[in-house]
């Protein structure tokens, strides 16, 4: 049976209309049940801190309760697997960055390649990197520590908690031309009991989870990471005033949702996170932890980590750091 073509012009026209309002019905409903922000660290680290700060706010403004689950383990791939085999509707959002970005740079087969598994949200913060000593350890500067190590190859250790510290690790290594040996941890509470306990020399966190060991004398700073000094320990040197240049990381945390989650969905997401970025109670909080908020679109977000994803691979190259099977 044929139609006359103006018959299915207007047959064709109301099934458009019916679907747009079906489409804008359903970018109303979201979120329609509680979201899960998955942190891949234990809690109490930099990305834990800001999660539950950001959940506690973005709650308020989609209605919803937005729940921090934490997912650690293999260096943040396990949390990051959970996401990207999550339904894609937004439910499931995954507090992420730096490990997603050098993953590349780290593993002959990345875990979760962030572009075709995950799409980004949003940029949150951007953090502030410190490489601290135990409080008893020998060296009192950096200088010190790499001389002792030195010396007898092997003598000092350094607790890592991500593969993001464990590429810094090799890093400091082949630069410094030591042998610090690697200790590695699920997260930093259990590094930092052994950091306590002078089982273990060295480790890098985030200035947002040593300032309390830092001002409380469990933990003595050695060098920062980035272009300057930070306010917040104007008297410790950068890596790269200590010689061991190419150190200017930002490193950054952001959220991304499962690959395919609808537009809609992502936009107020992202809307929900810029509006608790701007909240002044936020930005103050997070400036007294070295946190930098960093609001942005999604498209900003993936075009800075498949730029640094590109910059890490040719560290590592020029490095020489072997890719893990």
């Amino acid at each position: 049976m044929r139609f006359p073509r103006k018959t299915l012009q207007a047959l064709g026209l109301s099934l458009f209309a019916a679907f747009g309002i079906h489409a804008a019905a359903a970018a109303g409903d979201f979120p329609s049940q509680p979201i899960k922000l998955v942190v891949v660290y234990q809690a109490g680290g930099a990305n834990d801190i800001v999660a539950r700060v950001l959940a506690e706010r973005m709650t308020a403004t989609l209605g919803q309760p937005v729940m921090v689950l934490n997912k650690p383990g293999a260096s943040g791939a396990i949390g990051a697997q959970f996401v990207a085999g999550s339904p894609a509707d937004g439910h499931t959002v995954l507090m992420g960055g730096m490990p997603l970005v050098v993953a590349r740079a780290m593993y002959a087969q990345p875990p979760v390649d962030f572009e075709k598994s995950l799409a980004p949200v949003g940029k949150a913060v951007n953090l502030s990197m410190v490489l601290v000593a135990r409080q008893a350890f020998p060296g009192k500067t950096f200088g010190e520590a790499v001389e002792m190590e030195r010396a007898k190859p092997g003598s000092v250790s350094m607790a890592v908690t991500a593969s993001t510290y464990e590429f810094y690790h090799a890093r400091i290594n082949k630069l410094a031309r030591t042998e610090i040996l690697k200790v590695p941890y699920s997260g930093v509470p259990a590094a930092m009991q052994d950091l306590n306990g002078n089982r273990v020399d060295l480790l890098i966190d985030t200035l947002a989870a040593q300032k309390p060991f830092i001002d409380g004398g469990s933990s003595r700073p050695l060098a920062v990471f980035g272009e300057r000094r930070l306010a917040a320990l104007p008297e410790v040197p950068t890596l790269s005033e200590l010689g061991l240049k190419g150190f200017t990381d930002q490193p950054y945390v952001g959220m991304l949702v499962p690959k395919g989650t609808p537009q809609a969905a992502v936009r107020r997401l992202n809307e929900a996170l810029n509006e608790a970025l701007a909240r002044p109670d936020v930005r103050e909080r997070m400036d007294k932890l070295g946190l930098a908020v960093a609001p942005g679109t999604p498209e900003a977000f993936l075009k800075e980590m498949k730029a640094d994803s590109d910059r890490f691979v040719e560290v590592g190259a020029q490095a020489g750091i072997e890719k893990q099977q």
